[in-house]
């Protein structure tokens, strides 16, 4: 009897080992979830058919393009010229600096920037009125400074930041010859925005107070808390041109979105337009 015992014990404890190792050795690990990357996506047939030479809406951190029109056709780009002198200051000169504002200075197109003979700017501060009110004088006090070299290297500024197909007669944008296509302004401001941040930061701000007098932001698109920055011009030649970064939400989160407009009648029309494309067509989740 004894020994019948021990044989059923026995085959129990088996039993239950057999199951043990079956359960322990048998058992996968679950594989890791993947990830949910969020993606744009753009409803078909959607994107708006502009008035104007071109545009270009992108992803400014990816270079993804979101709708565009005639984005390799090349047109004068008016003073938005201005954003590749303030690059090329900071790039090929010392910002720190100094030059006498001259009569030959002032004699330049217009009297935004409201500067005087005598008054002393570094180069650095010379961008705030560059920039914010678009100032061709404080262009051409830099073309001065630095002995015309500022208008040489800008081209060669453009092309190390993408923008090849581009040409420039003079560092302010007054000249037809001043000439970009919209995907050439698109690689620049993403460059430039990761480079030389200090260039957006500048043509965000509402107002800057220097040495002598303040300067406003004229821009026309700029009165907007999304607004992150960019630049604005105008010729008769080039119409109303535009580089400008918005913030625009989306399900899967904020995305700082830029657009370029060259030959517009109306930017603010123009930019609400392609504004409404986005928050309506487009998806970035």
């Amino acid at each position: 009897m004894r020994h019948v015992y021990s044989v059923v014990v026995a085959s129990l404890l088996f039993v239950i080992g057999a199951f043990y190792y079956a359960q322990v050795f048998s058992y996968q690990t679950p594989a890791p979830a993947v990830p949910h990357i969020p993606t744009f996506s753009i409803a078909e047939g959607t994107a708006p058919v502009l008035s104007v030479n071109s545009y270009l809406i992108f992803d400014t951190t990816t270079g993804e393009i979101l709708a565009s029109q005639n984005p390799d056709a090349v047109h004068p780009i008016a003073s938005v010229t201005k954003l590749f002198t303030a690059a090329a200051i900071l790039e090929n000169f010392n910002p720190e600096s100094t030059t006498t504002i001259t009569w030959g200075d002032v004699s330049a197109e217009g009297e935004a920037g409201d500067l005087k003979p005598h008054q002393v700017y570094t180069y650095r501060e010379l961008l705030f009125p560059l920039l914010l009110e678009s100032s061709n004088d404080a262009a051409l006090a830099l073309e001065h400074a630095t002995n015309g070299e500022l208008t040489k290297s800008l081209e060669t500024v453009a092309k190390k930041y993408g923008a090849v197909h581009t040409h420039f007669a003079d560092a302010s944008g007054l000249s037809p010859d001043n000439t970009a296509s919209a995907r050439d302004l698109m690689n620049f401001s993403r460059a430039v925005g990761v480079k030389y941040p200090f260039v957006y930061d500048i043509s965000e701000l509402p107002q800057y107070i220097g040495s002598y007098t303040g300067w406003l932001n004229n821009n026309p698109v700029f009165n907007t808390d999304s607004y992150r920055g960019g630049k604005h011009g105008y010729t008769p030649e080039a119409g109303r041109t535009l580089v400008a970064q918005f913030s625009e939400h989306f399900t899967a989160g904020d995305r700082t979105i830029g657009y370029i407009i060259l030959g517009s009648d109306n930017l603010a029309t123009d930019v609400v337009t392609l504004r409404n494309y986005v928050s309506t067509a487009v998806r970035f989740e």
